[in-house]
């Protein structure tokens, strides 16, 4: 492997060992001291001085998480029907042989566009990602590995995260991504939280920073269908909305600043572009109108705009909460124009254009093949496509199903869990069970892995070699224990598959030479990383304000934004030449009490799911003992008074129905949410921890075929639905609607047996 393996020797020998390094439980790169014993992770402490120096709940549990049973720790391929779930373990050359073959062969047959790669969040190791980028992107999760084979389908979880708000949204307005944009939160004195909740993020750096702005006196607002963790820990004002309508609270926050001239009016007329037609739009969305459409009281929404437009720097943490509507760009171009007409736009305390001029570590990116189909989904999603230059994973199932525009047949899953993420699991199944090949590299079993013919098995990050970039630190991520079973790194696993299919001088073929590589050009070498292991501050220009009248943020020079106008496009000529509607404009949900009032008679309850917990990670940790603890069965939240119409108490067995079917939950009551709405776990769904979390797959209650035309992102949030006891109700029917005999779609039964039906972990 490398000289650690010695180091790993002299641990077993040693006793007990502190190490400063990253902790691998997820990629967010937190700073720990790593406590080893007898050469094994026993704790996490967070690393004094680190600018992440975080330990989350998760990060608290490495050591179990590490050493679980449930890893997959050796190559395994099918044996017997494809959904059975039944494996027998092989060598890596065995595996990567099938894996060459089913690749060629397909190609032979279906051209190479008819192999897929599907990464998700499991794959965001940072490394990795700047390794594997598509060519002409700021930043991607999809992995480019099949580019040079010459298919361009390359997709993920970008499908239905993050691009919308990280990527489409600040393009249409700034020419510019998020990853280029951030939140001055140490100098603002408003700070409005706003369907995010950093409390859950990992890392939840932002929450420590936004809890140090109130205890200095600044003024915390969150905005959200729930009071949240965040909102109890920093003791913020909450602002409850019925969910998908932020956009229209956005709009009558604006209008208040234009009626009453408080916007930023020499900013309006020099720097933006379509302004004009932006007050006309907002006339109708008075106080009074806009209290009817979100539930935010009349006054509340004008004491708010008052708020904004005094602020001194007003920051504005967004993020998947606005997403998950059928008009999550619009939302967040909507609140992100009322942030810059206020005033509150590359100044002190409010969004910063980052400096250009900063130290950045280098990517590896591939460009598309040339000549090739165009991915799927491009045609239909032209602006993530533009954005991401990659698949729309929306598309799967059709070019799968039924050839459309051209087949799918191989399809690898790359640190994700398809079956558990997407509208429609039985959808996925069939698309699944359909393909001719299937490859699933993770860590642990997921519902995918019924279907897969080869399982691979993925390191943590704590048996990995690699890097990590915060803006303004650099840090060594090293190998702090020995790879588990025949575990290997996730990038080692397509460097080599690049290497078998011809290509493998397009990326570094060991972890040294990756960091190597990605370090040039900082003035930081790999020695430099190893002999402080706590990381390095990198020097920093100091921030500028309102660059966009210095030249700063063009690549011409020339004052102005990187837009097609040179200006803040709060009418968006790139929205235009597609055939969108160029203002921030607010679309009443699809399925809502409003835009769908009979179906709201038989669901009376506006359905969210995606809020994150502290104690798992998406679908991650559910069998995790000291985590499933604290979160031992998968939870519907609803407001007291709901509960009490409906005869439900805390912690009554429930069914959360909707028009695509029905789940069964256990009920959480109440006064944190806002009255009629309810908050969905979600994560359910998968082989592993409690039966009741397996059998608690959210997306059985949403639709495969409402998503924002726009981004392509499934509603996740703004749907219908009801709570009903589940005991007493006849198994079958419920208010008249005839479901499934049991919970979910044709789920099968634990999908992932273990060693004794030949699966061997």
């Amino acid at each position: 492997m490398d000289g650690n393996v010695a180091s790993f020797a002299s641990l077993e020998a040693s006793g007990r060992e502190t190490l400063a390094g990253i902790c691998g439980v997820c990629p967010g790169g937190c700073g720990v001291d790593i406590h080893l014993r007898g050469g094994r992770i026993e704790r996490l402490t967070p690393c004094k001085g680190h600018p992440f120096g975080i330990v989350c709940p998760r990060g608290a549990r490495a050591s179990e998480i590490v050493y679980s049973p449930d890893r997959i720790l050796y190559p395994q391929k099918r044996i017997g029907a494809r959904g059975g779930g039944k494996f027998t373990r092989i060598s890596w050359d065995e595996a990567y042989d099938l894996w060459v073959r089913a690749l060629h062969d397909v190609a032979d047959r279906h051209g190479p566009e008819a192999a897929c790669i599907y990464t998700g969040r499991g794959n965001f190791e940072f490394g990795l990602n700047e390794a594997f980028g598509p060519a002409g992107t700021i930043e991607s999760s999809a992995n480019s590995i099949l580019f040079p084979f010459g298919s361009p389908n390359a997709t993920g979880v970008g499908s239905l995260c993050y691009a919308a708000y990280g990527m489409i949204a600040p393009q249409t307005l700034f020419g510019e991504g998020m990853r280029n944009i951030k939140e001055d939160l140490d100098n603002a004195d408003l700070i409005l939280v706003w369907g995010a909740n950093p409390a859950t993020d990992s890392p939840p750096v932002k929450l420590r920073q936004v809890k140090r702005a109130a205890k200095r006196g600044a003024r915390v607002i969150v905005i959200d269908h729930r009071r949240t963790e965040t909102a109890k820990a920093t003791r913020a004002q909450w602002v409850g909305i019925r969910p998908g309508t932020d956009g229209a609270l956005a709009l009558g926050l604006a209008r208040v600043l234009i009626a009453e001239g408080l916007h930023d009016q020499e900013f309006v007329a020099r720097w933006t572009l379509g302004f004009e037609s932006f007050a006309d739009y907002v006339e109708p969305f008075t106080p009074t109108a806009v209290e009817a459409i979100t539930g935010v009281p009349a006054e509340t929404i004008r004491a708010l705009a008052h708020a904004i437009a005094a602020a001194k720097g007003c920051s504005v943490l967004s993020y998947t909460g606005l997403e998950y509507s059928n008009t999550g760009v619009q939302a967040l171009r909507a609140v992100w124009t009322l942030q810059a007409i206020a005033g509150h736009l590359d100044s002190p305390g409010g969004k910063l254009f980052k400096m250009p001029t900063r130290t950045r570590t280098g990517r590896i990116t591939t460009p598309p093949p040339a000549g090739a189909r165009p991915p799927i989904g491009a045609a239909r999603y032209p602006l993530h496509h533009e954005m991401r230059h990659e698949a729309h994973a929306a598309a799967l199932p059709r070019a799968v199903l039924e050839n459309e525009p051209y087949p799918v047949r191989l399809l690898i899953v790359s640190g994700a869990s398809i079956i558990t993420a997407w509208p429609d699991p039985a959808l996925w199944r069939r698309t699944l069970a359909g393909l001719d090949f299937l490859v699933a590299i993770n860590r642990f079993p997921t519902a995918d892995m019924a279907y897969a013919d080869l399982v691979l098995p993925a390191t943590t990050l704590f048996e990995i070699e690699s890097y990590m970039a915060h803006d303004g630190y650099l840090q060594h991520r090293r190998r702090v224990i020995a790879p588990r079973g025949e575990a290997r790194n996730d990038y080692l696993i397509f460097a080599e598959l690049a290497r078998r299919l011809g290509y493998g001088h397009l990326w570094p073929q060991s972890e040294e030479a990756l960091v190597r590589r990605m370090l040039e050009g900082t003035g930081i070498a790999l020695e430099d990383l190893r002999a402080h292991p706590e990381g390095l501050p990198v020097p920093e220009p100091e921030m500028r304000y309102r660059k966009y009248a210095t030249g700063d943020l063009r690549a011409d020079g020339q004052p102005g934004f990187e837009t097609p106008s040179g200006k803040l496009e709060i009418a968006s000529q790139w929205l235009v030449s597609h055939g969108y509607d160029p203002l921030p404009v607010y679309t009443e949900p699809r399925e809502g009490p409003i835009g769908s009032p009979g179906l709201a008679k038989r669901f009376p309850l506006v359905f969210n799911s995606g809020a994150r917990t502290q104690f798992a990670f998406r679908s991650q940790h559910l069998n995790i003992p000291s985590l499933a603890e604290k979160h031992p069965l998968p939870l519907v939240q609803l407001h007291s008074q709901d509960a009490q119409a409906r005869g439900i108490e805390d912690g009554d067995p429930v069914w959360v129905i909707s028009a695509r079917g029905r789940v069964p939950f256990r009920a959480s009551v109440t006064s944190d949410i806002v009255a009629g709405a309810v908050e969905v776990n979600m994560g359910g769904g998968g082989p592993l921890g409690d039966p009741a979390w397996q059998r608690a797959n959210v997306n059985e209650l949403t639709d495969p075929d409402n998503s924002d035309p726009l981004s392509g992102f499934p509603v996740f949030k703004t749907l219908l639905c009801d709570v009903v006891p589940r005991d007493g109700t006849p198994v079958g029917i419920i208010d008249g609607i005839k479901f499934p005999r049991h919970p979910g779609r044709d789920f099968p039964p634990n999908p992932c047996p273990r060693e004794s039906e030949g699966l061997i972990w």
